[in-house]
């Protein structure tokens, strides 16, 4: 029951993180949450690795690291964003807690499982290359969730919002240009 739950914030935290954050945050789950973005960077990574080899420009071996690659960013990166978003938010007088922070942080990228889960489909079944078209698309709309987020997470703070999810989008982009290209 608590796993139907957890799978139901992924669409409300989608289309409205402030009203998830503030009456359903508390009952996240920190595992289900930092299961979000590995699952939705995985695939988008290996959106990235499938478009590159049925171009031929790189093996299937590649495929599977940056398929690897990118569920360890997920799992890993976005969850340090989220410690750097608590430390401006401790400085922003904000109470919210640190598991509440990352957890909201992870969630937010629930727009990218969606899309990249919406993007594997048209991969495989109409082999599309849709790395570009559904994983950045779920990028940029987690950055609106983000932004979301972040403002509801301090108390309002609009500028403060759209200045760290334009940053911390700007890196997940370049760094998902950087490993694409490696």
């Amino acid at each position: 029951m608590k796993n139907r739950a957890a799978f139901s914030s992924i669409l409300p935290m989608m289309f409205n993180p402030s009203a998830f954050i503030e009456t359903r945050l508390k009952d996240a789950s920190l595992f289900f949450s930092l299961l979000i973005p590995a699952l939705g960077f995985g695939l988008f990574f290996m959106q990235t690795g499938l478009d590159l080899f049925k171009t031929g420009q790189k093996p299937m071996n590649f495929v599977y690291t940056i398929t690897g690659a990118g569920v360890l960013y997920g799992a890993l990166f976005v969850p340090l964003l989220g410690a750097l978003v608590w430390i401006f938010l401790k400085i922003a007088r904000s109470k919210v807690s640190f598991k509440e922070t990352i957890s909201a942080m992870c969630l937010s990228y629930s727009s990218l499982l969606v899309y990249t889960l919406f993007g594997m489909i048209f991969s495989v079944l109409l082999n599309w290359r849709t790395s570009v078209v559904f994983g950045t698309s779920g990028v940029v709309w987690s950055m609106g969730t983000l932004m979301g987020t972040i403002r509801q997470l301090s108390g309002g703070k609009t500028a403060l919002s759209v200045f760290l999810a334009t940053i911390f989008g700007v890196i997940v982009l370049l760094s998902w240009y950087y490993l694409g290209n490696l």
